[in-house]
C-alpha cells in the first residue's frame, strides 16, 4: 500500500501555530528572568528606571559582590546550603524506607497507613504551622538548624513518588537479591537507587529546590542573623535600603540565588530522560 510522504496542508497549518504558539509562550515566560539579569547588571537603580530592558554597557558584574557588604550572604549561603542538603538527605532517607515498606513488605493495616500519607499530602501545609510552631518552640529548636530541618525530615510526596515507581519494578529483581542473601535495609539502600535512580533523582531536585527556596518558615522560626537563609536575606536586603530599593542589587541578589537551583537542574536533567527499566538492568 501507497503511503503518503507529504504532509496535509492541516497537519502543516497546526505545526505552524503549534511552533508559534510555544514560542510566544517561551517568551512570556523568559522574559522577567532577562528583565531580572539585565536589571541585575546595571549601574545604578536610576539607570534601570531609565531603561529597564537595556543591556548595559560595561555589565556592572560588582553588584554582585557588593551585595556581600549590605547584608551577609556569606551567612546565608552556608545556612541555606546546610538546611537543603540535610533535609534532602533525610528526606530521601526516609522515602526509600516508607516506599520499600508500602511496595514490598506485607504488615497489618498497610492500607490505613498508607490512606494517612494520602491525607497528609492532601493537607494544606499552612494547617500544620501553629501547631508545628508550638512544637518547636516546646523543644527550644526555635532559632536552630533542627528546628529548620527535623519538621521536612520526612515528605508525603516523596514517598508517595517512590513507592508508585517501587510497584512499576518486576518482583524478579527483589526475589532475586533476597536469594543472593540481601536483607531488607540493603535492597532498600543499595539496590532499589539504582532501579529507581531517576523518580528518586527528580524528587531530589525538588526536594532540595523547596527547601533552598523556603522562605514561610525560616522567617517565622528564626530571629537571628546566623540562622537565616537566602530567600529571607533577599527580603531584609529590600528593608534595609535606604532612597527607595536598590532594583539593580536586589536582582543581582535574587539571580545569585536561582543560580544553583538552574545548574543543579541543567546538571541532572538528562536523568529525567531515563526510564526505570534501564535503571533496573544497569543495577
Amino acid at each position: 500500500m501507497k503511503e503518503y510522504a507529504a504532509s496535509s496542508p492541516s497537519e502543516k497549518a497546526f505545526k505552524i501555530i503549534r511552533i508559534v504558539f510555544l514560542s510566544v509562550v517561551s517568551a512570556l515566560v523568559m522574559i522577567p528572568f532577562l528583565w531580572m539579569i539585565l536589571t541585575s547588571l546595571q549601574s545604578s537603580s536610576a539607570a534601570v528606571l531609565k531603561r529597564p530592558m537595556h543591556l548595559p554597557f560595561p555589565p556592572a558584574f560588582g553588584n554582585f559582590i557588593k551585595i556581600f557588604s549590605i547584608e551577609p550572604f556569606g551567612i546565608y549561603t552556608v545556612n541555606s546550603l546546610i538546611v537543603s542538603i540535610s533535609a534532602t538527605f533525610l528526606q530521601l532517607m526516609t522515602a526509600l524506607l516508607a516506599s520499600y515498606a508500602f511496595s514490598v513488605l506485607r504488615f497489618p493495616g498497610k492500607r490505613i497507613a498508607f490512606m494517612f500519607v494520602l491525607a497528609v499530602l492532601m493537607m494544606p501545609t499552612q494547617v500544620a504551622i501553629i501547631p508545628l510552631y508550638s512544637i518547636m518552640t516546646k523543644l527550644g529548636w526555635l532559632d536552630s538548624y533542627l528546628g529548620l530541618i527535623i519538621p521536612f525530615a520526612a515528605d508525603a510526596y516523596g514517598i508517595f513518588l517512590l513507592r508508585q515507581s517501587m510497584q512499576s519494578l518486576p518482583k524478579d529483581y527483589i526475589e532475586a537479591a533476597k536469594m543472593e542473601g540481601a536483607g531488607h535495609l540493603r535492597i532498600a539502600f543499595s539496590i532499589m537507587p539504582h532501579l529507581v535512580k531517576p523518580g528518586l533523582i527528580a524528587y531530589a531536585i525538588m526536594a532540595i529546590k523547596w527547601r533552598w527556596n523556603d522562605y514561610f518558615w525560616v522567617l517565622i522560626m528564626t530571629n537571628s542573623v546566623s540562622r537565616r537563609t537566602l530567600p529571607v536575606g533577599i527580603v531584609m536586603m529590600k528593608e534595609v535600603s535606604d532612597g527607595g530599593t536598590q532594583w539593580h542589587l536586589l536582582m543581582a541578589a535574587t539571580l545569585y540565588v536561582l543560580l544553583p537551583m538552574i545548574i543543579l537542574f541543567l546538571c541532572l536533567q538528562k536523568y529525567f530522560m531515563n526510564d526505570y527499566m534501564d535503571g533496573g538492568i544497569k543495577g
